[in-house]
């Protein structure tokens, strides 16, 4: 039996610019600014307990969160043998 996990796929987006020293505290997610001056992180995270730790690192450094997005998981096989896709 294969207890492969898939990544999730998350979008979250912070109020205003993220200074890029800010963002090396995240190294999981990349950083893109948008044109509205907001900066969105994005990136895979193996399960709730990663994403929880980043909103915590995101929080400690003052960023102000605007909207948390699951994005489709990749294919892979669940714990139980079936195929998982979202």
């Amino acid at each position: 039996m294969n207890n492969e996990r898939s990544l999730i796929s998350y979008h979250i987006r912070l109020q205003g610019k993220v200074d890029r020293g800010l963002a090396s505290w995240l190294p999981e997610l990349s950083l893109t600014e948008e044109m509205d001056g907001n900066t969105l992180l994005d990136g895979e995270l193996p399960d709730q307990a990663a994403l929880l730790g980043v909103l915590f690192r995101i929080h400690n450094l003052n960023l102000q969160i605007l909207s948390v997005e699951i994005r489709n998981p990749k294919v892979s096989e669940a714990p139980h043998g079936t195929v998982q896709n979202g």
